[in-house]
């Protein structure tokens, strides 16, 4: 699979329907899409069927009654994925208790994060990016704790 990268932003259309970007939709494959809505609500994780395949084989087998824990960690994830059914021009729409939670009213921001896609309503992305920007700037100035030792 082709890593995803970089952001776009578009507009959700007056039914609240969302295209995916085609570049990145082209890199998820042919596959049907789905969604995990993390439990903060900050954004929702898109991916294609490999992926789910993957996630659901880690946590296979991993669910023995006893381990109220783990059985907690694994409903949760389970109950927060849901398919986003795809129309004939490849738009789909979040459930509207998930665009609640997640503020998406118009605007949307795609992110890139190399075998999934982040999406964010813009004004929570805004806001995001700030606060990480606040922080960057107590960063030291020499480098780039990502990169390491690469110097842009």
């Amino acid at each position: 699979m082709k890593p995803i990268f970089g952001t776009s932003t578009i507009q959700a259309d007056e039914r609240g329907r969302i295209r995916i970007p085609s570049s990145y939709r082209t890199a998820l494959g042919d596959t049907k899409i789905y969604g995990f809505k993390n439990k903060k609500g900050c954004y929702l994780r898109i991916f294609g069927s490999d992926m789910l395949n993957s996630l659901l084989a880690g946590y296979s087998g991993m669910v023995p009654p006893e381990e109220c824990r783990t059985s907690a960690r694994v409903r949760g994830i389970y109950s927060h994925i849901r398919e986003l059914e795809e129309d004939k021009q490849g738009r789909f729409t979040i459930p509207q208790n998930w665009r609640e939670k997640l503020q998406i009213v118009k605007e949307v921001v795609f992110i890139g994060m190399g075998n999934t896609i982040e999406l964010w309503a813009k004004e929570v992305y805004d806001e995001y990016e700030a606060q990480q920007e606040l922080l960057e700037d107590d960063e030291d100035e020499n480098g780039d704790e990502i990169f390491g030792t690469f110097k842009f």
